[in-house]
């Protein structure tokens, strides 16, 4: 560590910066919806990274997705990264992060090009405020994204740069987890409430394979699907179920026709959830087959 970052790393010295070189410190932001944020605003930059094909110098490129907008501008000298809520985003507290960094063959600063802006400004309260995202741990892969599309555009080749295989891996291995605690926690409901009644049953089993077809690319789903795919099967379903269940003879009777309305409430929503993902997979389909068109077809 040189002896400017060994400054920078001291708390009293903070104070004495201005705002936005102020280190962001806010669980408020540092939530899940900015990783996945981020996690969007990765893959973007990938899939630039790997149009050599395409002239790409002063041009600027845009993503809108799961109600977030990504801007890239790139110049002949630097490159500038914009990330941003739309009014479609689920999160509460609305981001707009401005990253600048220099072509590295131009000005280089540990290896990669050098930053001269890594500013997030968010809202709270009607408060907006302003930090530095330079050295926040979250933000650190769109640092190394942006070094991968800086080295393809001086013609570096895939191997030339350092990949993040194991943190890809980790995140992979992560949302399988989830998405076979959801499943297996569906099929132990179905399996442990199939006697109540046939048509219930049957609503059950119906609930279970819809859920499945929801979860099969679970990263297809943003936060607030997933949320509710998974209060549903850990909560309301099983509260519905444990509830009916207990109640007397006569008490089932008159609610028992409601109590199929809500299991058709629920799996009208899975159904609908179900053809967007469906949709969804169709956009991606689209989109994989424009860049391999891009990339592999020949010139007429």
């Amino acid at each position: 560590m040189s002896w400017r970052e060994q400054i920078w790393e001291q708390k009293w010295f903070e104070a004495l910066l201005p705002n936005y070189l102020k280190p962001l410190r806010d669980p408020q932001v540092e939530t899940e919806f900015t990783k996945d944020m981020i996690e969007e605003a990765e893959e973007f930059l990938s899939d630039l990274a790997s149009l050599s094909e395409l002239p790409r110098i002063n041009k600027t490129f845009k993503r809108n997705i799961k109600g977030f907008l990504f801007k890239v501008k790139i110049k002949p000298k630097k490159i500038h990264l914009e990330l941003l809520d739309t009014k479609k985003s689920s999160d509460s507290v609305k981001k707009r992060i401005y990253i600048t960094i220099f072509r590295k063959q131009f000005k280089a600063e540990n290896g990669m090009g050098k930053c001269i802006d890594s500013t997030i400004y968010y809202q709270i309260k009607n408060k907006t405020t302003v930090r530095s995202v330079r050295r926040h741990p979250l933000f650190q892969t769109l640092f190394i994204q942006l070094h991968h599309l800086d080295v393809s555009l001086s013609g570096g080749k895939p191997e030339d740069i350092p990949t993040l295989t194991t943190k890809g891996s980790e995140k992979l291995a992560n949302k399988n987890d989830e998405k076979n605690l959801i499943i297996q926690q569906a099929s132990k409901i179905s399996t442990h409430y199939h006697h109540m009644d046939s048509l219930i049953s049957k609503r059950l089993k119906s609930l279970q394979g819809t859920i499945s077809e929801c979860l099969k690319e679970i990263e297809l789903l943003d936060l607030e699907e997933k949320h509710h795919v998974k209060r549903l099967v850990n909560q309301d379903l099983p509260s519905l179920l444990e509830t009916y269940h207990s109640l007397s003879f006569e008490q089932k009777k008159e609610k028992y026709e409601d109590v199929l309305n809500s299991l058709q409430s629920m799996q009208d929503f899975l159904d609908k959830l179900a053809k967007d993902v469906q949709s969804s997979r169709m956009d991606r389909m689209d989109h994989l087959l424009r860049l391999n068109r891009l990339r592999y077809s020949e010139d007429d």
